[in-house]
This record gives C-alpha cells, structure tokens and sequence, in this order.
C-alpha cells in the first residue's frame, strides 16, 4: 500500500461541502475518486476511465479518504524531524484507565475528530470489551487545535513545549460574506456567506510545524494513475476552485505506513457502501447522505440519485468488501458511479500488522 501525500502551501483554503451544503473536514474516497476519474479523463480520454473503472470493480485498486499530518521540521538543520500522521478516530468512547480525572477531560474528548498512527494503536491495544470503550491515561494525551489527538510520549525526544502547541492553530474556519449580482441588471441581490477551511504553518522556537493532507492507495499505480493524481495539485478538490481554494504545492508518494490487519473489529479509512449482507456486520457507525449533481464535460446540470453511505471511523465487527453503485437518474447518457469499497485497519486488541 502506498501513501500519497499532498503538499500545503502557508494558509491555503479548502472547501469539503456536505449533502446539506456544510462544510466538512474530510474528504471523502467517493469525491477523491471522481477527483481523479476527471483527471483521467482530461489527460486520457474515456478508454483511461473505463480501465480505471474496471480496477476499481475488479478490486485491482482502493482508496481511502484523505486525512491530514504534520511535518516538524527542526529550524537549525532544516530537517523533519518527526511525521505525524492522523487517522479518524474510531467511533468509540474514551475513558481514563482510573476511576478519576474524566470530568477534567471529558468536553476536550469529545471534540477529537482525529487521532495518531501511535495513539490509534494504543487506543486499540486498550479496548475494553466489556465496557465497550477505551480506557487510557488521559493525561498523556496532548490535543491540537481542539481536534488533533496524539500520545505526550510521541514528542518526547523533540524538547517541545507542550503549551506552546496547544496554542498553535493549524485549522481555522472562515466565513466569507458574499452578495448576489444579478447579471441582466448588473445589480445586488441576495447577501449570504460562505465557509472555508484555512489551513496554517506555525512555529514554536526551534520547530516549523507544516500540515498536509495524505490517502492511502493500494494496488498497482500505472504511470496513468500517477499522473492523474499528480495532476490533483493543480486542479485542486473540493468545491470553490475558482475561487483560487483547492490546490496544492506538489504531490509525493510513498510506501504506507503500517497498520494493525487483524482485531475484534475494523475500523474504515473510506466511506463504504456495504452489500445487503454486511450490514448486520455493524458495530459503532455513522451514517452520511450523498447527493448532489452530476458532473460531465460539456454536459448540462442532472442530479443524482442521493444515497446514504457509512462514513470513516466507524467499525465493523468483520471486513466488508462494500460496492459500487450507479447513482445516475434513469436513461442518463453514461453510469454516475459512487464509489463505496472500503480500506479498513484492525482494531480492539494488539493485532497484527
């Protein structure tokens, strides 16, 4: 498996809507393949989709959604210093390994949207099946930005200061007032905003900080594909491209790495649209609405069926191979596919990797 990591320049804005219009932090593998079926196509025309599609049918290759990760990047050797790179957390609860010091904890808990490779694994290594939740020292978790979770003892050779961090703010969400012109009258109309998410480089005294996005790939990466997903830093993702919001510095990519294959349970790193038969294979879900329209060169605006799929995080008492499905209205010129297959990492128990 391979990671594919790409490269944030210093407060570029991004735009993951929802199906509400909302914006979201993730973008999801269904949006992330349809990015780079549109690459394809551009670069290659339709034989490159097809033969895209096909591998993505035949399971020849998968995606996940796109994360993020830090860079700290040591000022005086201008080297990185350490990666950290960020999974969504498993939909479970957090509790202290001790019957003390969860009220101190317990609204910092509940706003964690992401945790560590490292702290992923502790997380899993300490679930209770009886309690149905993972029981931690809580005061060796240090949270960023209100929403990044990892393990003190990650950055322990580093000599940083743990307030210092706490301060810093990699994610801001802005809120853009905009106005309606009417483009027969020349003239204002309806006032409304829009949202984006901003993201930073910081510093603290001897460290840049630097995030990125990444996903994980698996299968073969033909000279095609790469192409395609290099081609993600000039035309962007998300909504509002242009806008100028979207893009990238570059794109580099490198082998994954590694995450537990077995546990009790498997968390999903994508959305998944699950067989029929794997539903009752459910275990801590969420569920996100997928609509929207249709997007096809030179075609005019259609709107898909909308479909309800298992978003990121959640777990799965056995791996579901999920599915592809067609989200195209009646007698629509091609398939409108959705992209449901999901990658899992194990979870509950030490597992193997």
């Amino acid at each position: 498996m391979k990671i594919v990591e790409l490269k944030i320049p210093d407060h570029a804005k991004f735009h993951f809507g929802d199906a509400a219009g909302k914006l979201k932090r993730i973008f999801s593998s269904d949006q992330l393949v349809s990015a780079i079926t549109n690459n394809l196509g551009l670069m290659y025309g339709d034989g490159a989709i097809k033969e895209f599609i096909d591998g993505l049918m035949n399971d020849q290759i998968r995606f996940s959604s796109v994360f993020y990760g830090l860079d700290l990047i040591l000022k005086k050797e201008n080297r990185t210093a350490k990666t950290i790179y960020f999974l969504p957390r498993p939909k479970v609860d957090i509790y202290p390994k001790h019957s003390t010091g969860y009220f101190f904890h317990h609204k910092a808990i509940k706003k964690i949207a992401f945790v560590s490779s490292f702290l992923y694994q502790k997380l899993s290594e300490s679930w209770n099946e009886d309690g149905e939740c993972c029981q931690l020292d809580l005061d060796g978790l240090l949270i960023l930005n209100g929403s990044l979770a990892l393990a003190k003892e990650e950055l322990q050779d580093l000599k940083l200061d743990e307030k210092e961090l706490e301060r810093l703010s990699f994610f801001r969400q802005n809120l853009n007032p905009r106005v309606e012109v009417n483009r027969l009258y020349m003239r204002s109309e309806n006032y409304f905003t829009q949202e984006e998410l901003e993201m930073n480089h910081e510093e603290t005294k001897d460290y840049r900080i630097v995030p990125f996005m990444y996903f994980f790939q698996s299968g073969p990466l033909s000279p095609r594909l790469q192409a395609a997903i290099s081609l993600l830093a000039d035309e962007g993702i998300g909504g509002k491209r242009s806008l100028g919001k979207g893009f990238f510095q570059g794109i580099g990519i490198r082998d994954a790495f590694e995450l537990p294959e077995t546990g009790k349970y498997y968390m999903n790193l994508s959305i998944c649209f699950p067989h029929a038969d794997e539903v009752g294979q459910l275990y801590n879900y969420e569920i996100e609405k997928r609509s929207g329209y249709i997007y096809s060169m030179g075609g005019k605006t259609v709107r898909k069926k909308s479909a309800m799929v298992i978003g990121e995080g959640s777990l799965f008492r056995e791996r579901a191979t999920g599915q592809i499905i067609d989200v195209g209205p009646k007698n629509y010129a091609h398939p409108v596919y959705l992209y449901g297959k999901p990658i899992f990492a194990g979870f509950g128990g030490e597992g193997d990797v």
